[in-house]
């Protein structure tokens, strides 16, 4: 969009009024929080890159164990955050609330500010959780000028901030283990499933160079 408004603004502002369904290939009419700049996938594919070359039954153990080693390193980290907000998002809200003292504010009503940064003009509703930076209503959690109009009004940031970003939510998302795998030789597997010939590429290619074979032969 950046490149779009610096080879004519009019293009860009048509973009908009026009609904993004008309014009984007993805389309989400729900707030995805972070995922627009976490894409969690690509992150997965770089962590699997060479691991995606072993045969299927080691690939499916090592995704086990890694999400094992992803799970109970996260479950110890929530453990150990003390802090209404989980870490990551308290680190934010801490840059947040930094950034949020070089700021000024003049209320309107009880729930709509006008912060000062500057030269810069940003309206807050507190009542719709909104910031015309965009950053509030986005992320569910209060940006610097949502901060600087909670300070002003002495209230607590917590009702403000998205529970799935709270340590109680963190700890019951990563209460599910990832069972370790047994031994193969304890596994119980069905005998149907036993008698199964699962046909390898190599030896699909072997059998269709011995079906050519024999036909050139009766030829």
């Amino acid at each position: 969009m950046s490149k779009i408004k610096e080879i004519d603004p009019r293009v860009k502002a048509y973009l908009y009024d026009i609904g993004y369904h008309r014009w984007s290939r993805v389309h989400a009419t729900v707030n995805r929080t972070w995922t627009m700049t976490s894409n969690i996938a690509e992150s997965l594919n770089a962590v699997t890159k060479y691991a995606r070359e072993l045969p299927i039954v080691e690939l499916l153990e090592y995704m086990r164990t890694l999400l094992e080693h992803w799970t109970k390193e996260t479950l110890l980290k929530s453990k150990g955050t003390f802090t209404y907000l989980g870490f990551k998002f308290n680190k934010e809200l801490d840059d947040n609330r930094t950034l949020s003292h070089e700021l000024r504010v003049r209320a309107s009503t009880d729930y709509i500010h006008t912060v000062l940064n500057g030269v810069r003009r940003y309206i807050v509703c507190l009542e719709n959780k909104r910031c015309s930076c965009g950053q509030f209503h986005l992320d569910e959690l209060p940006c610097p000028h949502a901060l600087i109009a909670l300070r002003h009004r002495d209230e607590s940031y917590e009702q403000y901030c998205s529970p799935y970003y709270t340590r109680e939510s963190l700890l019951r998302t990563y209460e599910i283990p990832i069972n370790p795998l047994p031994d193969e030789s304890k596994w119980n597997v069905p005998q149907h499933i036993t008698e199964e010939v699962v046909k390898t590429t190599f030896s699909c290619e072997k059998t269709a160079r011995k079906t050519s074979k024999t036909k050139i032969q009766n030829i």
